[in-house]
């Protein structure tokens, strides 16, 4: 059972990385031409914008005037709860 929660967390990890990279390149992606920024931005966006929807729903009517999306911040936290349950 402990090598099951020690990959769970290695998993985990790596998805927060994920997500930090989506959140980096997303600030980067729309300024550039490079294409292979592009791409990355849209294979990292696959992974963590199913996780994210939810969030940005529950956030939009508390963050919309703001201009700032909070949602990967939330879901960071919250893996890392998780992650300290296993």
């Amino acid at each position: 059972m402990d090598i099951l929660a020690g990959l769970l967390k290695n998993l985990l990890n790596i998805y927060m990385l994920v997500i930090i990279l989506n959140v980096i390149l997303s600030w980067v992606v729309f300024g550039t031409q490079n294409l292979v920024i592009r791409r990355i931005y849209l294979v990292t966006g696959q992974f963590v914008d199913p996780l994210l929807q939810p969030i940005r729903s529950i956030l939009n009517p508390m963050t919309r005037n703001i201009g700032i999306d909070f949602s990967p911040i939330v879901l960071i936290v919250l893996l890392g709860i998780l992650e300290s349950w296993l």
